[in-house]
């Protein structure tokens, strides 16, 4: 567990490192890294390219807005804003959460609202911050369409959106989303980034730690994704050590949302598992 921490430590504050490295954590190791929204197209027998997002995605926005969730303190809220208030209570979006902060994503992938994650191994992933350009930055308020904003997202790589607080959840865990076009090159990873094929011991990541202390300069990454496993047995560990030494609990990094508790309840209809 010791070893672990290190390494995680030493990728997001290595030295001279000109990589930033943003952070996500799943409680069960066997999902892939891919959005909510493509899981559900699959799970409604239809096949998962950039037409079907948009269309789900849209079906998903009407749904919100008839609901009346689409509003804060009087605020309409715009497309993509709205799909990150969705999105941190459990439905379905396009939008893939990371953190800022490697123990907020390592506490999420040890900890899960489901409690079969716990008999599973998690998985942190380190992801390799894409760099914005004016053409393509997507603004936390931006008031476009989300059909308009998909459309101008760059073919190669994901872009990141910060969303505007306007819910508990997004303000406590930061509130930070990949957003890509859909991604055939990996079955593992959906969204436009590159990952590594061959064994753990052999990554640019364990490469990486094998040098550490030795003379010389380190590997530069080979992959925009870097991966290190939670063993299991480590988690309740893990959990009792990030809480002690941070502060983080399971009711400060997913808090009930008494005062709109429906939110919630539509998330669930409109979830992974439920049919576009």
């Amino acid at each position: 567990m010791r070893e672990l921490l290190r390494a995680i430590l030493d990728l997001h504050g290595y030295y001279g490192d000109k990589d930033v490295w943003l952070w996500r954590g799943q409680a069960n190791a066997d999902h892939d890294l891919t959005a909510g929204v493509h899981t559900r197209i699959e799970f409604s027998n239809r096949a998962v390219d950039d037409g079907s997002v948009v269309s789900a995605t849209e079906s998903l926005l009407d749904d919100l807005r008839r609901a009346k969730l689409d509003t804060h303190e009087g605020a309409a809220l715009p497309d993509l804003a709205l799909l990150a208030q969705a999105q941190h209570h459990g439905a379905a979006t396009p939008l893939l959460d990371v953190s800022m902060d490697p123990m907020v994503a390592l506490y999420m992938a040890v900890v899960s609202p489901s409690s079969r994650d716990a008999e599973k191994d998690g998985v942190l992933f380190a992801i390799r911050r894409p760099t914005m350009t004016d053409d393509v930055k997507v603004l936390p308020f931006d008031t476009r369409s989300f059909r308009k904003i998909y459309g101008d997202l760059p073919r190669s790589k994901p872009i990141l959106y910060s969303a505007p607080d306007v819910s508990d959840r997004l303000r406590i865990q930061r509130g930070h989303f990949l957003l890509s076009t859909v991604s055939t090159t990996d079955a593992r990873v959906r969204v436009n980034l590159t990952a590594e094929s061959q064994g753990a011991s052999e990554t640019w990541l364990a490469n990486r730690l094998a040098r550490r202390g030795r003379p010389g300069r380190v590997g530069a990454p080979k992959s925009d994704i870097a991966t290190f496993r939670i063993d299991k047995k480590f988690k309740r560990m893990l959990q009792d050590w990030i809480e002690e030494r941070t502060g983080l609990t399971e009711e400060y990094v997913y808090p009930t949302i008494w005062h709109q508790p429906h939110q919630e309840v539509f998330a669930k209809s409109h979830g992974r598992r439920s049919k576009v």
